[in-house]
């Protein structure tokens, strides 16, 4: 067994989101992620756990991407007291492909969070020691 197979995300999790990009990924602490699938939707809001982007379009990337840099922005505001030290944010496009939100901007990476305990935000185990997006 592979350290990619320990606990995979099962197929329920993928159903609702879990896994496909987009996603967002918090550092809890060391080792610890929480993750955030994102939604785009037109009309009716999902009801599915996560972020929700509404878009005019969803064959409109261009904006559509835009408006989701928008969300995580907010959605890191409203996580984040004043106050207190800011959780680490992610927002992953694909395998290779992210954007870490520090300091209130985005700055592009090609390494994505992995491995360690993933997992939502009802703090349910996602996956454990495995890729945080689904393989196929």
């Amino acid at each position: 067994m592979s350290s990619h197979d320990v606990f995979p995300l099962s197929a329920e999790k993928r159903a609702q989101g879990y896994g496909i990009f987009p996603y967002v990924i918090l550092r809890l602490h060391g080792g610890v992620y929480m993750q955030f699938p994102v939604h785009f939707y037109e009309g009716k809001n999902p009801e599915k756990p996560g972020l929700r982007v509404r878009v005019d379009s969803l064959t409109n990337e261009k904006q559509n991407f835009s408006s989701l840099f928008n969300v995580v922005r907010q959605f890191h505001q409203q996580i984040n007291p004043v106050e207190a030290k800011a959780l680490k944010m992610c927002l992953v496009l694909a395998p290779f492909v992210a954007y870490f939100f520090e300091n209130n901007a985005f700055t592009f990476s090609d390494e994505i969070p992995a491995g360690g305990s993933l997992i939502d935000s009802n703090y349910k185990v996602l996956a454990l020691n495995s890729a945080h997006f689904v393989i196929d």
